[in-house]
């Protein structure tokens, strides 16, 4: 074989063994934007009561969230999908959304409110209880409240 074909095999081969641990390490590219385009448009929410599907900037149809320290096994599970972007709330008041589109994982947020600038009680709007889920349509209001930096989105 030819050494410059062999040198640019080697180095193709090389770039898609770093693109594949990098994905394995942070994600999917389009989940890490999608949580960006959320964390700016919810912290820059200006009406007093929104709708999810006026609030989020990108495609979904589904959205969960889950109670503290439950397992990523447990939440792939329940929303019937794998992805290395979800991760286990791992102390109390963490928010974790993770939003489906067409069953793949397309944002998924798990988080202080106070490092996210943000927080959605999305259990309050399914009824309380956890595992919660809205499906895209349910046009439920959330009233928009700011307190100490931090959007706080609560059902109406």
């Amino acid at each position: 074989m030819n050494p410059r074909k062999q040198r640019f095999y080697i180095a193709a081969a090389g770039l898609l063994a770093v693109i594949a641990l990098a994905w394995s390490l942070i994600g999917s590219p389009v989940v890490l934007w999608h949580n960006h385009q959320l964390k700016a448009a919810l912290t820059g929410l200006t009406d007093t009561a929104i709708t999810l599907e006026q609030a989020v900037p990108f495609s979904w149809d589904e959205v969960y969230t889950f109670a503290p320290y439950t397992s990523v096994e447990e939440i792939q599970e329940v929303i019937g999908t794998t992805s290395f972007n979800l991760k286990e709330a791992a102390s109390e008041g963490m928010l974790q959304l993770v939003f489906l589109d067409e069953g793949a994982v397309t944002a998924a947020v798990c988080a202080d409110p106070d490092r996210l600038g943000y927080d959605v009680d999305l259990a309050g709007a399914a009824g309380g209880s956890l595992p919660a889920k809205l499906t895209h349509g349910e046009n439920i209001p959330f009233a928009v409240e700011r307190a100490g930096g931090i959007v706080r989105l609560t059902p109406q």
